[in-house]
C-alpha cells in the first residue's frame, strides 16, 4: 500500500492546500456527464450480469439458465424496441412519462409496482 503524504493525500486522494484557515484540493468540480452515466450504469450492469450468472447456472443447472437467459434477453430486446419506437412521440422526458402517455395510468402505476418489487428484491 502506498504511504500518503502529510497532507493527506496519497494515490487515489487528491492534494490538498492549507492557506490561512481554508483548505483547497486540486480536484475539478466540473459535475457530471451523459457519456459518465451511460458508462457507470453500462458497468453495473456488465458487473451484475458476471457475478450472477456463475450463481444462476450454479442453482438452475445449464439448461434452465440458457433459457432464463434468453427469456430475459427477448424482454431485453422487446423494452428497447419499445422506447425507441414512442421515445419521440409524446412530449415526456422519462421513462415513467413515456409508461404513462402509452398506457395511460395503467402502465403508469405498473411501472411504479414493477419499480418497487425490485426495490425489495
Amino acid at each position: 500500500m502506498a504511504p500518503q503524504t502529510e497532507d493527506g493525500g496519497g494515490p487515489l486522494l487528491p492534494e490538498v492546500h492549507h492557506q490561512e484557515g481554508v483548505v483547497y484540493d486540486d480536484r475539478r468540480s466540473g459535475g457530471g456527464s451523459i457519456s459518465g452515466a451511460i458508462f457507470n450504469v453500462s458497468t453495473g450492469m456488465v458487473g451484475a450480469g458476471i457475478m450472477s450468472t456463475p450463481a444462476t447456472f450454479k442453482v438452475l443447472g445449464i439448461v434452465p439458465s440458457f433459457v432464463v437467459i434468453l427469456v430475459i434477453a427477448f424482454f431485453v430486446e422487446v423494452t428497447v424496441d419499445f422506447m425507441l419506437k414512442y421515445t419521440h412521440f409524446g412530449e415526456s422526458h422519462t421513462y415513467a412519462g413515456l409508461m404513462n402517455e402509452s398506457f395511460g395510468k395503467f402502465g403508469s402505476v405498473g411501472l411504479q409496482l414493477t419499480n418497487l418489487g425490485a426495490l425489495i428484491i
